[in-house]
C-alpha cells in the first residue's frame, strides 16, 4: 500500500479502484452540496409538509355549514349539521366528522386553519397547478421548489442532509440549483446505487470502506479531495440513515437485519419523518404525501377514509413531537394542488381552486384565518374565489419559522404584490 503521505489522486484511484463509480452513480444531493459527514444539531426549526395529492375536497374537510348553498348544492355528499364538528370559535365553520383528532388539538390552539387558499388565474390541471404550488410561482416560470431555493440561499452549517421526502421521488418543491433534498422511501430500503454493504465480504462493503479509509490523506489534487470527501459523505449519510431504523444495525460481527419495508399508513410516514427531523444528521425539512383525493366518483366512501389517515398522521405527529422533549421546534403545514367544485356531479367533485390548510404544533396560534370564499359568488368556471394567496402562508413560513432567508429572496415577491403574512405562529 502506498505511503498516504505521499498518496496522489492517479495512487487514490489505483488503490480504490472500482469504487469511483459510488461517485458517478451517487445520489444528486450529494453532488448539489451536502455539507459534510460529521453530526449536526437536532435542535432548531423543523418543518413536515403534508401533501394531500390529487385535490383535496377543502369544502367537505373544512365544512362552511353557515353557507345555506352547502346543502343546497350537494344533496348527496354534503354532511348532515350534526354529523360536522363543530369548533367553539365559528358559528359558521366546522370539520368533518372524520377528523375529530385534529379538533381536539384545534380546541387546544395547537391548529390553525388558513382558509380559502390559492392564486390568481387559477388552472384546473394536476400538473400544472401541483408545478406551482411547489415551485412557488403562479407564473409557472421556475423548475426549482420554494423549499429548495431556501436549500440554496441558506447556510448549511454541518448536516449531511438537509431535506427529505418519504418517497421512492423526489418532489420538485425540495430540488434546489446547489442544494436538494433527498427521497427514503424506508430506512433500510435507502441504499447505495452500487448496492448494499450490510455483508462485510461483499464488494460495495469494500469500496465504500476504501473510501473512508482514505478519507484523511493529504492529497493534493483538489479534484482528487473533493471527490474524496463527496463519497466519505455519501457513505455516511447513508449508512446513518439506515441505522435510524436498526438502532442495532452495524453492531457485532453479523450483518444487520435488513427491514425494506416501506411505511404503510400516513401516519407511519410521519412517524418516519419525524425520526429523520430528531436524528442529528441535520434535517431540517421532511414531506409525506397521501395520494387519491381526485375524487369525481364514489367521494362519499373514498374521501372520509383518507381525511381519518389524514387525522391519525396529524396526532402522530403531535405525539413525536412532544416525545422529542422540544415539541416547539416542529411545524406541520398541508397542502394540496388545488379544491374541489363546490356543486357536486352527483357521486363526486370536478377540479376546483381555493381550498383551506392547515398549520399544527406548540408553536402555532390556532384558530381561523383567511376568510372562507362565498359559494355562490364564484368565478367564471363557477369555482371559488381564493381570499388568500397561496405565497402568503408559505412567506410567513420562511420569515416567522424557518428565519433564515428573506421570503421575498425566495419567492421573487416584491412589496407591490401586496401580500401579507398570515398570523398563524406565536
Amino acid at each position: 500500500m502506498p505511503d498516504q503521505s505521499s498518496l496522489s489522486r492517479r495512487q487514490f484511484l489505483e488503490v480504490a479502484g472500482g469504487a469511483l463509480a459510488v461517485y458517478t452513480t451517487s445520489p444528486l444531493w450529494l453532488r448539489l452540496g451536502a455539507a459534510g459527514a460529521e453530526p449536526a444539531p437536532s435542535s432548531g426549526r423543523k418543518l413536515l409538509v403534508l401533501l394531500l395529492e390529487g385535490g383535496n375536497d377543502g369544502l367537505n374537510t373544512v365544512v362552511p355549514y353557515g353557507q345555506s348553498a352547502y346543502f343546497e348544492k350537494r344533496r348527496t355528499l354534503a354532511y348532515t349539521p350534526e354529523e360536522i364538528i363543530k369548533l367553539s370559535d365559528s358559528s359558521q365553520i366546522g370539520l368533518a366528522p372524520t377528523l375529530p383528532k385534529l379538533a381536539k388539538h384545534y380546541e387546544a390552539r395547537k391548529v390553525g386553519i388558513v382558509q380559502g387558499v390559492g392564486y390568481d388565474k387559477p388552472t384546473l390541471s394536476h400538473f400544472e397547478s401541483m408545478d406551482i404550488w411547489q415551485t412557488g410561482r403562479p407564473r409557472h416560470d421556475l423548475a426549482t421548489g420554494w423549499l429548495g431555493r431556501y436549500l440554496d440561499r441558506s447556510p448549511a452549517e454541518a448536516s449531511v442532509v438537509r431535506a427529505v421526502a418519504i418517497d421512492n421521488r423526489l418532489p420538485t418543491v425540495l430540488v434546489g440549483g446547489e442544494q436538494s433534498g433527498v427521497a427514503v422511501p424506508s430506512f433500510n430500503g435507502f441504499t447505495f446505487f452500487d448496492g448494499s454493504d450490510a455483508d462485510p465480504a461483499s464488494e460495495p462493503h469494500r469500496l465504500h470502506e476504501a473510501f473512508l479509509q482514505f478519507a484523511d490523506a493529504p492529497l493534493t489534487d483538489g479534484p482528487a479531495k473533493a471527490l474524496l470527501a463527496s463519497e466519505r459523505a455519501t457513505v455516511q449519510a447513508v449508512r446513518a440513515i439506515q441505522k435510524l431504523g436498526d438502532p442495532k444495525a452495524g453492531e457485532g460481527d453479523q450483518p444487520p437485519q435488513k427491514q425494506t419495508k416501506a411505511p404503510a399508513t400516513l401516519a407511519e410516514k410521519v412517524s418516519m419523518a419525524m425520526k429523520l427531523l430528531s436524528s442529528d444528521l441535520g434535517v431540517e425539512i421532511a414531506m409525506v404525501s397521501l395520494g387519491g383525493f381526485d375524487n369525481h366518483a364514489a367521494e362519499e366512501g373514498n374521501h372520509p377514509k383518507l381525511l381519518t389517515e389524514v387525522d391519525n398522521a396529524i396526532d402522530q405527529f403531535m405525539t413525536d413531537a412532544a416525545a422529542t422533549g422540544k415539541a416547539g421546534d416542529y411545524l406541520l403545514m398541508t397542502f394540496s394542488e388545488f379544491g374541489r367544485r363546490v356543486e357536486e356531479n352527483s357521486s363526486g367533485t370536478d377540479h376546483g381552486t381555493a381550498a383551506p390548510l392547515f398549520v399544527v404544533g406548540e408553536g402555532v396560534a390556532g384558530g381561523l384565518y383567511g376568510e372562507q370564499p362565498s359559494l355562490t359568488n364564484l368565478d367564471g368556471n363557477k369555482n371559488l374565489i381564493r381570499t388568500v394567496d397561496f405565497r402568503e402562508v408559505y412567506a410567513t413560513v420562511l420569515d416567522g419559522w424557518l428565519r433564515k432567508v428573506p421570503a421575498a429572496e425566495v419567492l421573487g415577491t416584491k412589496p407591490s404584490d401586496g401580500l401579507h403574512p398570515v398570523g398563524f405562529l406565536r
